[in-house]
């Protein structure tokens, strides 16, 4: 699955798409006070430690990107009708929590008016049902804890994957502009580094979002089990 592939790989993206090119800026050549003539203090400074600016751009093929793009988006349509389809269920479970815990209280009464009038039949009847709806009761609670764990999982998947689309958005337009970029025009290069500032910004958000992801698949697993192990009981 392409989520899952982008999804791993998501807090190592920014390394894994950036290809570094370094310019070194000529500095001005002066003497130091107390420097012989001719001895620069530029001469003195260890080439590794120049005034340098990294250009970061990206290595992908701009076609590469809008495929991975319009995948996003359909991973993204997929992810919003399971968070709708996992709200509703949570939403139906919840109502029949109300209604169970309503039939306990029901139980309950009619358990204690068979005991005060010593009708001893219809308390161990009436006992009997509370019991199982009790069991129903913490059955279909376990449920409605892993579905609103699954709809908050589509949820921040659907975050995750509005971050992705935003990173390729600034991609592509980092892809269609670079060619035009002229080394030596400051304004054209102060305006492609913006752009890649905001690409990374994005590759940022994608990997939190990545995480969100991650604990919250963690969370679904946890009501798993405790699903299971209430069935078991």
């Amino acid at each position: 699955m392409h989520f899952t592939a982008l999804l791993r790989s998501a807090a190592f993206s920014a390394a894994a798409c950036v290809m570094p090119c370094s310019t070194v800026f000529a500095q001005q050549t002066t003497t130091a006070p107390g420097q012989p003539a001719g001895l620069s203090a530029t001469s003195l400074i260890p080439t590794s430690a120049a005034d340098t600016i990294e250009i970061i751009i990206t290595a992908r093929a701009t076609d590469t990107v809008r495929i991975e793009k319009d995948l996003l988006l359909g991973e993204r349509r997929d992810a919003e009708t399971r968070w709708a389809g996992f709200r509703d269920q949570s939403l139906r479970l919840k109502a029949t929590i109300s209604e169970l815990k309503g039939a306990i209280s029901a139980a309950s009464a009619k358990e204690k008016l068979a005991k005060k009038d010593k009708r001893d039949a219809d308390r161990i009847a009436a006992l009997a049902d509370k019991r199982r709806i009790e069991r129903s009761l913490d059955l279909v609670e376990a449920r409605y804890e892993l579905r609103d764990a699954q709809a908050e999982e589509a949820r921040v998947t659907r975050d995750f994957l509005d971050a992705s689309v935003r990173a390729d958005d600034a991609e592509l337009e980092i892809a269609e502009r670079r060619d035009q970029v002229v080394p030596d025009d400051p304004s054209q290069r102060t305006a492609f580094q913006e752009l890649t500032s905001r690409w990374l910004q994005a590759l940022r958000t994608r990997s939190a979002r990545s995480n969100d992801v991650e604990d919250q698949r963690f969370k679904v697993i946890e009501a798993q089990i405790a699903l299971l192990k209430r069935q078991r009981n």
